[in-house]
Order: structure tokens, then C-alpha cells, then sequence
């Protein structure tokens, strides 16, 4: 039997700032946004560090990375508009 390949999560790490504005949203503002599964940003904890961003399958090429990160970053700024561009990190999500 083959095991599962692990699905990749790319993601921007949750600065204390960051954290600090997302948890003060208004419920329904930030459930627009960051959701536990679906189209648009979710929350998931990797190394003892909090990320938001998307799940991206168990392969994915160079370009859909990139279009993924403009994605994810143009989500983010609806959040903060002030938001600095940081790099975003690629993961494999282990159950």
C-alpha cells in the first residue's frame, strides 16, 4: 500500500502584529477572509508557528506557486492594507 502524499500549504507567517489585528476583526470580516476550508485563506499551525494562506494539493509547479502567492497576498491586504510583502513559506501539511 502506497501512503498518502501530504498536502502542500503555502503561507505567510502570522506576525504578533498581524495576529494582533486579525483577532481584533469583527467575526464576520475576518470569517470572510480566513476560512477553515474553501476558496479563500486558512489558519493552520506548522513548527509551533501560525500561517495563513492556501492549501495548494500534494504538487504543484513554479508558476501556480507564484499566482498563488499574488493571490494570497492580495487577500491579505483587504485584511491590512499596510501589509509589508514578506516571503511566504511552502510546507507539507502532515496530519
Amino acid at each position: 500500500m502506497t501512503p498518502e502524499k501530504p498536502e502542500l500549504f503555502l503561507g505567510l507567517h502570522v506576525s504578533k502584529e498581524l495576529a494582533a489585528l486579525i483577532d481584533s476583526l469583527p467575526a464576520e470580516k475576518r470569517d470572510l477572509y480566513i476560512q477553515p476550508s474553501g476558496e479563500y485563506l486558512s489558519e493552520v499551525h506548522h513548527d509551533n508557528k501560525r500561517f495563513i494562506g492556501k492549501a495548494c494539493g500534494n504538487k504543484i509547479d513554479f508558476e501556480a506557486i507564484k499566482q498563488l502567492e499574488t493571490n494570497i497576498i492580495t487577500m491579505l491586504n483587504k485584511i491590512d492594507p499596510n501589509l509589508n510583502e514578506s516571503s511566504l513559506t511552502l510546507f507539507p501539511l502532515i496530519a
